[in-house]
Formats: structure tokens, C-alpha cells, sequence
């Protein structure tokens, strides 16, 4: 299975990254599913990208955990 994130949007076109090798996608925004964000993880699965709550939910706090221990280290 193959993960990607959404890296963003540039009008009617979301860039994708792959989270294994780091490499950028261009998709059509029609392909994703509704309600998509930048900073979502999505699965390639059956064809499809799928959004990946529990994955999605890890890489937040990884990054809302990366700048807590930054604002501590400022401090």
C-alpha cells in the first residue's frame, strides 16, 4: 500500500507527496475524497485514494508534539 500526504493545492490540482520516497504527484482534486485537506494522509488502495483518519491523527500530534518540545527549548 502505498501512503501520500497532501502536500497542497494549486487550483483544480493537488500535489501529493509520497510518504516513502518523498516524491511529488499531481492529481485532479475530483480524485480525492471530499472534504480533503493539506496535511491529510491518504492510502492508494483498490485504484483509489482514501483518507486515513488514524494515520492522519498520528502525523498531527507528531507535528503538534515536534513544536511543543521547540517552544520548550526557546523557553
Amino acid at each position: 500500500m502505498i501512503f501520500f500526504t497532501i502536500n497542497r493545492f494549486e487550483g483544480n490540482i493537488a500535489i501529493l507527496e509520497n510518504r516513502e520516497t518523498k516524491e511529488m504527484l499531481e492529481v485532479s482534486l475530483s480524485s480525492l475524497p471530499n472534504n480533503s485537506k493539506e496535511g491529510d494522509i491518504l492510502k492508494w488502495e483498490n485504484h483509489k485514494f482514501l483518507y486515513d483518519k488514524e494515520k492522519t491523527k498520528q502525523e498531527k500530534k507528531r507535528i503538534h508534539d515536534k513544536f511543543q518540545n521547540l517552544r520548550k527549548i526557546k523557553e
